[in-house]
Formats: structure tokens, sequence, C-alpha cells
């Protein structure tokens, strides 16, 4: 019956990628001959000759207890730690140790370790929304995807493409609800670089008038999960054109061209309409602040007019202290990735089964409520089961308006957001 089961979500996952024009899961450094991940490897045995994906959380304990080591989870959230507590409860012959890092520090950490060949790691815990982690270490085996059978029949294989997921979330625009009582004042990215100027290529006018409409506070552009959401958009440029007929009634007119300076360093696509909304979107005056607290602080104030914030979706607790804030959702052709954290086994470890005797837990084991899955239950997160529903997330996963990311694609771009925004940034009138 698993295997039946696996094999329908193969096929599912099959068909959602020949309809996305995938190139499939092979990554940009690794070529054809990589680790593979997605559901077609549930059945697949561990390279050394264990079904690990059908065991359940009592054989991997037992093995885990046979091990005898300290299971060390590498981690970015402290709920990670939160969960260590918890399964240290429930599974007391395992001794269990969490660590907290960034994800640029830990990512450097995983790659020293492994050319060292001195495995320190047993659990990676952290979010990947640019593809570094899937790139430099899935696609290198310095970590691998682990898919527990029974689970994976509850998560969308979209979403197990790169990786095993434990929740969702995202990184929203901010708008200001006393300013726009009636609800989300923007219903495409079109909407937010609204005032620019074709003939001028700019926001001012020939008459030297500022044409902006939004006052935008951000942070920095250049951070992996803000770069790849551009990157993201610059990936699905087809629907971004399509947008801005759709909205228009006329065909988009690329202005960026003679702005290229592309080279080794930096390479942008020409005639692509995700490029000229960066490009668009970098013309504007616009204010990066060092955390998300600020972003939403300048949003609540709107001060100068109109004003729209980017940051990260937790920041909306703000509310609480009396901002009047709220989420731009359901934005066209969507609000934004879907930032998922993702979870893996350090290959070559010295705990295979307590690491992935820990995913298990996080993830709720077979049923959902064999493990901490509720632990990471909050505002802005989205449980990835269809069988448990998270309470605190603040809306219904389907009325933000989210995308699965494009790995393959969004790892060529995402440092180039970085190089043409500080370049073209600089050129603002």
């Amino acid at each position: 019956m698993k295997k039946t089961i696996a094999v329908i979500l193969t096929m599912l996952l099959i068909l959602a990628a020949a309809a996305c024009g995938s190139s499939g899961n092979t990554g940009t450094n690794a070529g054809n001959d990589g680790p593979k991940t997605g559901v077609e490897t549930i059945d697949q045995i561990g390279e050394d000759g264990i079904d690990w994906n059908h065991m359940s959380m009592d054989e991997l304990y037992e093995m885990a207890k046979k091990e005898g080591g300290v299971v060390k989870i590498y981690a970015t959230t402290t709920d990670a730690n939160t969960a260590k507590k918890k399964i240290a409860r429930d599974y007391p012959d395992v001794e269990w140790e969490f660590v907290q890092c960034d994800t640029d520090e830990v990512k450097g950490m995983l790659e020293r370790d492994y050319d060292s060949g001195k495995i320190y790691a047993d659990v990676l815990l952290c979010k990947d929304s640019s593809g570094e982690i899937y790139n430099d270490l899935v696609l290198y085996d310095i970590v691998k995807a682990y898919y527990p059978a029974a689970i994976c029949e509850h998560i969308d294989p979209a979403l197990m493409q790169y990786g095993m997921p434990l929740y969702s979330t995202f990184n929203p625009w901010f708008y200001n609800t006393r300013d726009f009582p009636d609800g989300v004042p923007v219903k495409s990215w079109w909407d937010i670089v609204q005032g620019y100027n074709v003939d001028t290529k700019s926001y001012t006018d020939a008459n030297g008038n500022d044409t902006q409409y939004w006052h935008i506070y951000t942070k920095d552009v250049k951070a992996p999960s803000y770069a790849a959401l551009w990157a993201q958009l610059i990936v699905d440029s087809d629907l971004l054109f399509k947008q801005y007929k759709d909205q228009y009634g006329e065909d988009l007119v690329i202005t960026y061209t003679d702005k290229l300076q592309n080279s080794s360093f930096k390479h942008f696509p020409e005639n692509n309409a995700g490029v000229e909304l960066f490009w668009r979107f970098s013309q504007m005056k616009s204010y990066e602040l060092s955390d998300g607290d600020a972003v939403v602080t300048a949003v609540n104030e709107s001060v100068n007019g109109p004003t729209l914030g980017l940051c990260s979706a937790s920041k909306l607790d703000n509310r609480d202290m009396g901002m009047d804030i709220a989420w731009v959702t359901g934005l066209s052709p969507y609000t934004a990735q879907d930032a998922a954290a993702y979870v893996y086994v350090a290959s070559g470890c010295d705990n295979p089964a307590g690491a992935r005797l820990y995913i298990s837990y996080l993830l709720g084991g077979e049923d959902g409520q064999s493990g901490c899955y509720t632990t990471f239950d909050k505002l802005g997160h989205w449980s990835v089961r269809d069988d448990v529903v998270y309470e605190k997330s603040g809306i219904e996963y389907e009325e933000v308006g989210l995308k699965a990311p494009d790995f393959d694609q969004i790892f060529d771009y995402y440092s180039s957001v970085g190089s043409y925004w500080d370049l073209w940034s600089s050129w603002r009138q």
C-alpha cells in the first residue's frame, strides 16, 4: 500500500513538473548526476542499505538508542530547541543537543565539516528562500533530504521538490489599515511601482514633477529571502507580462534594456517583465531599515502619505501594540514565495537514526499528533500537512496566494539582484 501511494505521488509530481516546464531535480552545481530530491525518491534505499523512509518512529528510536551518541541539532530558530525539550521527554534514552546559528554561519560550518570528514551536526533546520542550501549543500550531498513515507502522504509533492518542508511562511508587503480601511490597496505587483514614467524612465515627469505614488520601506533588498523573491518574479516573466496586459489593456513597455551592464558577476535577461518590474522598483525613492519592526512602524506612521513596507510575516504581531497594519495578500500573479523551513539529515553523521527520529517528531509523526508539530503554529506560519491545521496563522493559506519556489532557476538570478540593486538604485533621480 505504501509503495502504491508513493507511485501515485510520483505521478503527480511528474505531471506538475511537466506543466511548469521544470528542469527536474538536478541542480545548477551538481549536474544530472547529483543527488535527487522529491517524492520519487521515497522508495529508494539509502546508500547504507537501510530503508529509512518506511521505518516507524519506534524502529528509529531503537536504532537511535544503539547509536548511543548525542543528536546535535543545528537550527536557525529557537523553536527547534523547544522541540528538543519535548522529544527529550518522550524519548529519554537518547541525548539531544541544540545549536543555534544563522543560515550563512551554519552553511559554512557544514561545508567545512564535510570537507574535513569530521561531521558534528546530525540535523539541519533552516529556511531556504534563495536555493543556497539546496544548490550548495543538498546537491553536493552535504545534507540529505529525508522523506518519511507516511508523513509525505499528507504533504503537497510540489513543496517537497527541494527538501522536506516543515512549515510554510512568507515575506509580505504591509499596508496601513487606517489609510485604507476597505482592504488591500494594491492588486498586482504593477500597482506597487505606480507612477513610473516610461518617457523619462524615472518617477519624475518631463516637467520635473514627482510622480511616485507609494512611499516604500523595506528590509535589505539584497538579503537572500528578499533577493530570492525578486529572482522568482524574473523567472516568472510570462506571468507578469500577462498580468500587465490584463490589468492595463496594453502591452508592457520594456525600458531597462540600455541599463543592462551584464558581466561574469551579474546577468539579467533582456525583454523580461520581472526585470522591468525590478528596474522600476529600483528607481523608486525607498528606505532600507535595519529590522522588520522598524519597517512596520514606518507603515503604521505613514507620515508622508500612502506607504508600503516589505518584511517578514511575523511582524504583523505588532498589531497587538496598537499598530494599524495588515498584510498585502491576494497579489497577482502571486503574493510571494512560499518561504518554507526545511529539515535535513547531515550526511555521514554519527546518529542517522536519531536525526530521522527528531525530524519525524518535528513533523508530528504518522498521524500528525505523535510529536510536536504544533510548536511551529504561529502567526504567519502554515502547516504543510493536509491533516493538521495551524490555528494561529492569521489567514487561510489559499487566501494569501503563495508560489512554490523554483530553486533551479532562482539560483541563477538572485545574486544578480543584489548587484543590480546596488548599481541601479545609485542612479535614482
